[in-house]
C-alpha cells in the first residue's frame, strides 16, 4: 500500500485529522503523508509500530463480537469504497 493509493490516503488523512497531536497513529499519518518517511519505514518505528498492531488486534475483535449479518454488511460497505475508489478487493 502506498500513499498514491486512494484508499490508503483517505485513511492517514482521517487519521491525521481525527486524531490528537500526540496520538501515535496521527504520527505515523501526518508523517508518511509530509513525505517524511514511507509507510512501511513509519510503521517500523516502535512508537507507531506499536500502536497500529493495538488498533489492528482491537479491529480483529471487533470483527469476531459482529452477528454473520453485520460482518456481511460491514464487507459490502468495505467493496463498494473499494469499487468508488477503482480499487479490486
Amino acid at each position: 500500500m502506498t500513499t498514491g493509493d486512494p484508499l490508503a490516503r483517505s485513511v492517514l488523512q482521517h487519521l491525521a485529522a481525527t486524531r490528537g497531536p500526540d496520538d501515535p497513529l496521527a504520527s505515523l499519518a501526518r508523517r508518511v503523508l509530509s513525505g517524511r518517511a514511507g509507510l512501511r519505514e513509519a510503521v517500523t518505528w516502535s512508537w507507531h509500530g506499536e500502536a497500529l498492531a493495538a488498533a489492528f488486534e482491537a479491529a480483529l475483535r471487533e470483527q469476531d463480537r459482529m452477528t454473520p449479518a453485520e460482518r456481511a454488511a460491514y464487507e459490502r460497505q468495505a467493496a463498494a469504497a473499494r469499487s468508488i475508489l477503482g480499487r479490486k478487493p
